[in-house]
């Protein structure tokens, strides 16, 4: 029998491809407690308590729901956030007659902020989850990206209840590590890094401060656009060829809502033109030992992506 791969179960997760992953799962018989767990939660639907706060446990068995019906119940995305909403509403008490439908998400920030938590809502690759946590502490860090040296400041947040969906599906294992305020500071979950590591120095750090770069010099930079050039300077900084299996595993075009997945896509089709001479290299382990190619060409295509901005700005 063939050994657990944790990269491989995670692409499932990052993809949204929970039917996949949980049937990879159910290979390895010293995974049966975890297989038990998706399924009293998917297929059974019970109800995975995060808090003992009435309102925001109530909202988060909400969120739960759509995640079973989008990821599990394969019910289409629409369908979903139309159900999610309806949901919302109800829960919230609003009239439903706001100027859109997403405003929903706006009075469930304010529900939880009023119970004295922390709130983000909104889609994440396309897909709907909110992050409530407890508290915010802000430090500054000095950041090293390939236009320069400059200081960020740094929300480090503690306490999470729940980080979105795909935290949710892969029960903690994987999931968003931060992201760019809308004033360009930087936000963390405390929890998951050690912040001496390259995991926190590189994934994080230059990732994010990336978006913030990019954000504020390319107005209208698309999610792809954005996530693309990140994912390229963790290219050029990472010390061995782990960064460019991972970015191989998370790959995937078939999904145009999900722009993590579709620019690693994009970057693993350049990367095989320009190292491989063809379309798109299928197998994770032709990788190995291409590191000094991968940050050759991982600076090339940034500079190339930069100049076609500036060309069009």
């Amino acid at each position: 029998m063939s050994k657990f791969n944790e990269l491989e179960f995670k692409s499932y997760l990052w993809k949204g491809q929970l039917y996949e992953a949980v049937n990879y799962l159910g290979k390895f018989p010293d995974k049966k407690d975890w297989l038990q767990k998706y399924i009293n939660i998917f297929e059974k639907g019970q109800y995975y308590k995060r808090t003992d706060n009435e309102i925001v446990g109530g909202i988060d068995r909400i969120y739960q729901n759509y995640y079973r019906n989008v990821f599990w119940r394969n019910i289409p995305n629409e369908e979903a956030k139309k159900l999610l909403f309806q949901e919302l509403t109800i829960f919230s008490g609003t009239k439903p007659n706001l100027p859109n439908d997403d405003n929903i998400e706006e009075e469930i920030e304010k529900m939880v902020k009023a119970e004295g938590y922390e709130c983000l809502c909104g889609d994440t690759s396309g897909f709907f989850g909110p992050y409530i946590w407890e508290s915010s502490t802000k430090v500054t860090y000095e950041v090293e990206l390939p236009s320069g040296i400059q200081p960020y400041t740094i929300i480090m947040m503690d306490g999470f209840i729940s980080r979105s969906w795909l935290d949710f599906i892969s029960f903690g294992e994987t999931g968003t590590g931060g992201w760019v305020g809308k004033d360009g500071t930087l936000c963390c979950v405390r929890s998951l890094y050690d912040t001496e590591s390259e995991e926190f120095n590189i994934s994080f750090l230059k990732h994010e401060a990336q978006h913030a770069h990019d954000k504020k010099k390319y107005l209208d930079i698309t999610t792809v656009d954005l996530e693309y050039r990140a994912k390229l300077v963790e290219l050029i900084y990472w010390h061995n060829d782990e960064k460019i299996k991972e970015i191989y595993s998370e790959a995937d075009n078939t999904n145009p809502n999900n722009g993590h997945s579709v620019a690693a896509y994009r970057i693993i089709s350049e990367m095989s033109q320009k190292i491989f001479g063809c379309e798109y290299v299928n197998d994770e382990n032709i990788w190995e030992n291409k590191l000094d190619n991968v940050k050759k060409y991982a600076m090339e295509l940034l500079e190339k992506s930069s100049r076609a901005f500036e060309i069009s700005s």
